[in-house]
């Protein structure tokens, strides 16, 4: 288990599996996650979420501190090349605590938590264009637009674009502490 000032990081267990599947069938959270249709996920979807869980190279759940047991999120770091010690980061929170800090928080430890502690040299993820305020908080937090799958993405009657980001080891570390 990890923590931070606000969050608990910790591992996932089954009996998290059905916390998981409600913020996984979100309508509003699935709109800024997945470039699928918005539908109801059914119970194999929850194998696929266990799949994920258990395949990652870190996969936690997200509860706010002082509040166990309440599932806010999840996050994890997914191997995304071993050679190139490449990570992929993902995060989902429930809609509540969305514009509250809590993913740049989870984001900062789980970056962080790469290079120092994994030994990773990137961290690497996807974000669609709709999710505004997913793509700034990570600009925010040092990562850098990379590139773009353009108009990857129906949603509302419209093309947007899939945005690739990234970071790497070196720019991480000569970040100060305050700017981390």
């Amino acid at each position: 288990m990890f923590t931070t000032d606000r969050l608990v990081l910790r591992a996932y267990t089954t009996a998290d599996l059905p916390s998981i599947l409600a913020i996984a069938n979100n309508p509003l959270v699935q709109r800024t996650l997945i470039d699928e249709h918005v539908v109801p996920r059914s119970e194999r979807f929850a194998i696929k979420l266990e799949e994920i869980a258990n395949e990652a190279l870190l996969y936690v759940v997200l509860e706010a501190v002082g509040s166990p047991g309440i599932v806010i999120g999840a996050a994890s770091l997914a191997v995304g090349s071993v050679k190139n010690r490449d990570v992929n980061l993902g995060i989902g929170l429930i809609p509540d605590v969305w514009n509250k800090g809590y993913g740049a928080e989870a984001t900062r430890f789980l970056v962080d938590y790469a290079f120092k502690d994994l030994g990773v040299h990137r961290v690497s993820l996807g974000v669609l264009e709709n999710n505004q305020g997913a793509f700034e908080m990570y600009k925010k937090v040092g990562f850098v637009e990379e590139g773009r799958r353009r108009q990857a993405n129906w949603l509302d009657g419209k093309w947007h674009d899939s945005i690739l980001m990234g970071i790497v080891a070196d720019e991480w570390l000569q970040r100060s502490p305050s700017q981390a």
